[in-house]
């Protein structure tokens, strides 16, 4: 009674733990998320270039830096000095024919690959800054008045150029065209103590689910594939829930959020592309659960795990072939390489020990079933192998005549132990 008392509390305690490390695994991808996407230049850096890449987020910057340009300059009255007196009235149709041909422009100007290049390099410098505040340094602050600003000016001054709107642009602009303020000084102190604990936080959380999932299976001796199952079942689902979430505070924020019905466009694919990350963290989660959910199948009783199992026994008893195999598919997957974790270095040492883990384990268990299998011959198995395959599968019997033959040559079995399997075999099959 007491011994099953306390089984019954293992269990309990080992299915907490699942869920105690399905919580932390999203919240760890969460965290991995905004600290890369925030504080990762070379990530960051990426993102820019994807993100003046799609056509609507390009033609919305257009769009706004040809804003930031007529904001600052009356091209209007520019005109109107121009012209002779007797066509001053058509300065006014004139800049609004001139604001149509500067969105063209401006569209055709930031599909130049050297235009993109000064678009991305000021999104860095602005991220390299913000980054530089939230460690501490507080130069910046002062040198920019106050904020940390995205500088778009010298993309508002090769566009003024290009239409030629009006002489000596450069001169004219006010020096803060085309600035966008990132962050207000009096927010400094805030953001520099949510960086510094989500550095920490993020540089390992994501290890405490692997943490929480070996303790509940070593606490479910006995029934550990139950644990196994819903660990996977866990991970599948905590990796939907981040997609979903991430579909729908998309929707919100492009629907809700962005008040005009032209911009939505833009804001939707720079959504996509700022959350990429986000995705990528909620299908390794389901990537790893398929995985398990895989290795549930493959241990367990049924009917379909145990022939697969006689099927890999024989090239499961000879480790070269097993662990050569599992790496050269842990090797195809880091080509692969499907999610941004996947070109982690710890998140990758960590999944490539636990697949090792787990080929040593299958190897132990396949050993105990099928002790014969060691000395079965490999090209014999992989023609029976495909012989079923190819739906041509030999009489049973036949089959394990030809093995308690092979043993019989090998010396394993006498002939005295292999007139008893074949009278056994025979007797089973009549």
């Amino acid at each position: 009674m007491a011994a099953e008392t306390a089984t019954r509390w293992r269990m309990i305690l080992a299915r907490v733990l699942v869920v105690l490390g399905v919580i932390v695994a999203v919240a760890s991808v969460i965290a991995g998320y905004v600290r890369y996407q925030a504080l990762d230049t070379p990530t960051v850096k990426k993102t820019a270039d994807q993100l003046i890449a799609d056509d609507q987020v390009r033609n919305q910057v257009a769009a706004t830096l040809v804003d930031q340009l007529f904001s600052h300059v009356n091209v209007q009255a520019d005109l109107q000095r121009r012209l002779p007196p007797d066509q001053k009235a058509l300065a006014g149709p004139l800049a609004g024919a001139l604001r149509e041909l500067s969105d063209r422009a401006a569209r055709q100007l930031l599909e130049r690959p050297r235009v993109q290049a000064l678009w991305v390099a000021s999104i860095v410098r602005t991220h390299e800054q913000l980054v530089r505040l939230l460690d501490n340094n507080l130069t910046l602050i002062r040198q920019e008045g106050g904020f940390v600003v995205l500088d778009l000016h010298p993309l508002v001054i090769q566009l003024g150029d290009r239409v030629a709107v009006v002489g000596n642009l450069a001169q004219r602009l006010p020096a803060d065209t085309g600035r966008v303020e990132i962050m207000k000084a009096d927010q400094l102190k805030t953001a520099q103590d949510l960086t510094q604990l989500l550095k920490q936080v993020a540089m390992f959380l994501w290890l405490v689910p692997f943490v929480l999932f070996a303790i509940a299976l070593w606490l479910a001796r006995g029934r550990r594939r139950s644990i196994l199952r819903m660990i996977a079942l866990g991970l599948v689902a905590a990796g939907l829930l981040v997609l979903l979430v991430r579909r729908l505070a998309g929707d919100y924020v492009v629907d809700n959020v962005v008040k005009s019905d032209a911009v939505r466009p833009a804001a939707r694919d720079a959504w996509s592309i700022l959350t990429a990350l986000l995705a990528d963290g909620g299908w390794t989660l389901v990537g790893l659960g398929v995985v398990s959910l895989v290795a549930v199948w493959l241990v367990g009783p049924s009917l379909s795990g145990t022939a697969s199992r006689r099927e890999l026994a024989p090239f499961l008893a000879r480790w070269e072939i097993a662990f050569g195999t599992a790496a050269v598919l842990f090797l195809l997957l880091e080509l692969w390489r499907p999610t941004v974790q996947t070109t982690r270095v710890p998140f990758v040492i960590v999944t490539a020990l636990l697949f090792g883990l787990g080929v040593e384990l299958l190897r132990r268990q396949a050993a105990r079933e099928f002790p014969d299998a060691a000395s079965v011959d490999l090209s014999d198995s992989m023609r029976g192998t495909f012989a079923r395959l190819r739906g041509s599968r030999p009489d049973a019997r036949v089959e394990d005549l030809q093995r308690l033959g092979r043993l019989r040559e090998q010396g394993v079995l006498t002939d005295e132990e292999l007139a008893a399997e074949k009278r056994r075999l025979l007797g089973t099959a009549a």
